[in-house]
């Protein structure tokens, strides 16, 4: 059995947010400027993500445990389809990761595991849909599956997190001047319960992230944008003990995406986590590549 300082460092990383991706949406990441903008029917999008986060801490209730560090390197393949459904347009997806997360904890020898993680099936519907106001809302329930690799001794490291859940996502967005764009999301996540951590049962309350973004054109194929993320609850229990107290989580983005042409688009991210209660404080680099046929 692991020492209390070492489980609650090691049970701490758990809370590692991939930008694929992370995300949000889940998965690949949390939400990037203008995807909440919907493509036209008969769409079909493939996206892949690559990130590389680095922790400048980790962090247990608010405090600094003193030379630990995680890193995460994510490879993110995400798959999207607009069709109708009675009037309405309907974005059908699933995102797959494979991550490769390392952890050091002081007086404990550094680990690491590299495999595919949870695959995410999502199906977005706008509710709002004026393409002449440039303004949008829609609904997104995601179903996050058990199916990456899981090793129950190590689940801080372990791609996949042994427990299904559920996303919920409400999105508004609202075009301003001649090429800006401002967006609200309200994020809900709910989880199952993981019966193999550490041989125990853990439990996780819901999670409520909020999300605001702004872009702006920087000449007709190249936008700009900024996005900030707030997240809280998510305490974690096992056998009736709190492992992780509640999130209270401050993070800035900063993107450009480039337009190649009608098929192509590419972009970069810069993510820094601003405050971080639980988990390591992550900063690092997103790079996004989206094909449309």
């Amino acid at each position: 059995m692991a020492s209390k300082t070492y489980r609650r460092a090691r049970a701490g990383a758990a809370l590692v947010l991939v930008s694929a991706g992370a995300t949000q949406p889940a998965w690949a990441g949390d939400p990037s400027a203008r995807d909440w903008i919907p493509a036209p029917v008969g769409t079909n999008l493939v996206a892949g993500y690559l990130a590389g986060l680095r922790s400048s801490g980790l962090y247990s209730e608010g405090k600094r445990i003193d030379g630990a560090a995680v890193d995460v390197n994510a490879l993110v393949y995400r798959q999207m389809h607009y069709r109708d459904f009675y009037g309405k347009t309907v974005q059908l997806e699933f995102i797959l990761p494979m991550t490769r997360t390392s952890l050091d904890v002081p007086g404990a020898p550094g680990d690491h595991q590299t495999g595919i993680g949870d695959l995410t099936l999502g199906s977005a519907i706008w509710l709002y849909n004026n393409e002449q106001t440039r303004t949008w809302f829609a609904w997104e329930p995601f179903v996050v599956a058990p199916l990456g690799r899981y090793d129950g001794s190590r689940p801080d490291v372990s791609p996949g997190k042994n427990r299904w859940s559920t996303i919920q996502d409400f999105s508004f967005v609202k075009g301003v001047g001649e090429s800006t764009y401002l967006e609200a999301i309200a994020e809900v996540e709910i989880y199952g319960r993981n019966t193999d951590w550490y041989g125990q049962t853990l439990k996780k309350d819901p999670s409520v992230r909020f999300f605001a973004l702004a872009s702006t054109n920087l000449t007709p194929d190249t936008y700009t944008g900024i996005r900030y993320r707030f997240e809280t609850g998510g305490r974690e229990t096992s056998s009736g003990q709190t492992v992780t107290t509640r999130a209270r989580n401050h993070q800035l983005a900063a993107e450009i995406t480039h337009q190649i042409n009608d098929a192509n688009q590419i972009q970069m991210q810069y993510i820094h986590d601003l405050k971080v209660e639980n988990g390591p404080r992550m900063r690092g680099v997103q790079l996004r590549y989206v094909y449309a046929f």
